[in-house]
């Protein structure tokens, strides 16, 4: 059987790398220290609170990603796809924007869901 959580730590890795902030305050700002994510004790599990910190403190993380790896459904990747660029100019038509709303929504309804579903598989709720 393979384990899904063998690399969740060099994901949190990931997320800190892409914030605007140092590796060391981000890890500060999970409850955890640096030494928590090389050599041997990179192999071991993440702590519950410190994935409840990375939830309340960037929100912007694909929770589903974050525990098991792999993408939900449709719901975007931010550390590995690159930011979607809508064309706001003047020429979209109403049909084009209410579209765009339309995608937007079910995106964080497919966000609200994930978030649920880990605070479930958390025990945080």
């Amino acid at each position: 059987m393979v384990n899904k959580f063998s690399n969740i730590k060099e994901r949190v890795v990931q997320i800190a790398e892409s914030q605007s902030i140092s590796k060391e305050r981000f890890f500060e700002s999970i409850g955890m220290s640096s030494a928590n994510f090389r050599g041997k004790a990179k192999e071991t599990p993440l702590n519950s609170n410190a994935v409840a910190n990375i939830i309340t403190n960037y929100p912007e993380v694909d929770l589903y990603w974050l525990i098991t790896g792999e993408k939900k459904g449709s719901s975007a990747n931010y550390l590995n796809e690159p930011p979607l660029q809508y064309n706001v100019e003047p020429k979209n038509s109403c049909e084009e924007k209410d579209e765009i709303i339309k995608m937007l929504k079910s995106q964080i309804e497919d966000l609200k869901s994930d978030k649920e579903d880990l605070k479930k598989l958390l025990g945080l709720k």
